[in-house]
């Protein structure tokens, strides 16, 4: 039996987004995959299989890294001859390069060396050392989209049969779910508003949302508009609504809601009359593919992967088009008005969301090793 390993440093995360939900699913996947002798490491310590299990109930690492200093006491760490024979597994970062016979890393964008007027030319300067080197020393990259994919057959010549593409899901917990949908009430009386999706930050684009309301105004009477996510414009964000106040839109038909919880965001996307997703750039897009999952319209951005994650349950745009975005939030307003009459039951969502579960995530992962 094929022996590997998976690293899952990003599970030892008090808070589970991104990375963390990657590992996640992938370790799922190992711990019921009888064909593969699966084991789990933070670097070259071997983490027991009851921690990983654990995590997994509580969706969470916290208090982890208080248990590593025992493993080190213990001196687990993986004897590198058994390493030589086995395959690992790599989430993100590589800690260690060349110490186990078989290597594959996760992919997940190229964003600072594609879009390096969206970061400082610090972490630009550490990506590109760093990625450079992963790549290079890695047998298999696995990429969270055909569009990064491309990106790293073009930008590091990477052969295509070096490259394959897993697919990211989505998992909501049911008492989430059936909380936002017994909000989702006539009865509640609750004003209609559009959620934008993502941290406040240039490559997110938010701008053009404010820009649209500033344009027009008649908009923000018939829906406020709720910015969901961490805030990292600051004192940016102040001009722009003073911009907005100039242009006749109330302060308070904006929201920003800064950080919210899995169960507020889950009742956000599912009563929002659509969402709006912007980006510039995107390894791969999951606000898009949630929303998708709970039956909600996006407008989106037609650039890089984005357009691959749910096209039928978006309207796309040219993010750099003031025009186009215009006429998709046109479409997605009559859409909502047709589709956004009942409430949804936790059955309905529960199957609605099913063919974009996490479970898609292992197989490929799995199919490489076996090859192995």
């Amino acid at each position: 039996m094929r022996e590997a390993f998976l690293q899952i440093g990003a599970l030892f995360e008090n808070t589970w987004t991104g990375i963390p939900n990657v590992v996640a699913a992938l370790a799922e996947g190992a711990l019921n995959d009888p064909d593969i002798k699966w084991g789990f490491l933070f670097d070259t310590l071997e983490v027991p299989e009851a921690w990983v299990r654990e995590f997994l109930t509580r969706r969470s690492g916290l208090g982890g890294l208080g248990k590593l200093e025992a493993l080190i006491w213990e001196k687990a760490t993986i004897n590198p001859r058994r390493a030589a024979e086995a395959v690992c597994i790599f989430p993100n970062i590589k800690p260690v390069r060349g110490f186990f016979g078989r290597e594959a890393s996760i992919i997940h964008d190229l964003s600072p060396l594609l879009t390096p007027q969206f970061h400082n030319q610090d972490n630009i300067n550490h990506f590109a050392n760093r990625i450079r080197e992963d790549i290079a020393t890695s047998d298999h990259l696995f990429c969270v989209s055909n569009a990064t994919l491309g990106d790293v057959h073009s930008y590091f010549g990477v052969p295509r049969d070096r490259l394959s593409v897993i697919k990211l899901g989505v998992d909501f917990d049911p008492v989430d779910i059936t909380a936002a949908s017994l909000s989702f009430r006539p009865d509640l009386q609750v004003e209609p508003y559009i959620a934008v999706l993502g941290t406040l930050e240039p490559r997110k684009n938010g701008r053009i949302v404010l820009d649209y309301l500033a344009e027009q105004p008649h908009f923000a009477n018939r829906f406020r508009t709720v910015f969901v996510g961490r805030e990292g414009w600051l004192d940016g964000r102040k001009k722009l609504m003073d911009a907005l106040a100039a242009a006749g839109v109330a302060r308070d038909r904006v929201v920003f809601t800064g950080y919210v919880s899995e169960t507020e965001k889950v009742a956000l996307l599912l009563n929002a009359s659509f969402c709006v997703y912007p980006s510039f750039f995107e390894g791969f897009g999951l606000p898009v593919l949630e929303a998708a999952a709970l039956g909600v319209v996006t407008v989106c951005s037609n650039s890089s992967s984005i357009p691959e994650v749910a096209p039928q349950n978006c309207f796309f745009f040219n993010p750099q088009e003031g025009y186009e975005f215009a006429r998709a939030m046109k479409f997605a307003e009559l859409r909502a008005a047709q589709t956004r009459a009942a409430a949804q039951s936790l059955p309905d969502i529960t199957a609605r969301a099913e063919p974009y579960s996490w479970s898609r995530c292992y197989p490929a992962v799995a199919a490489w090793i076996k090859e192995q």
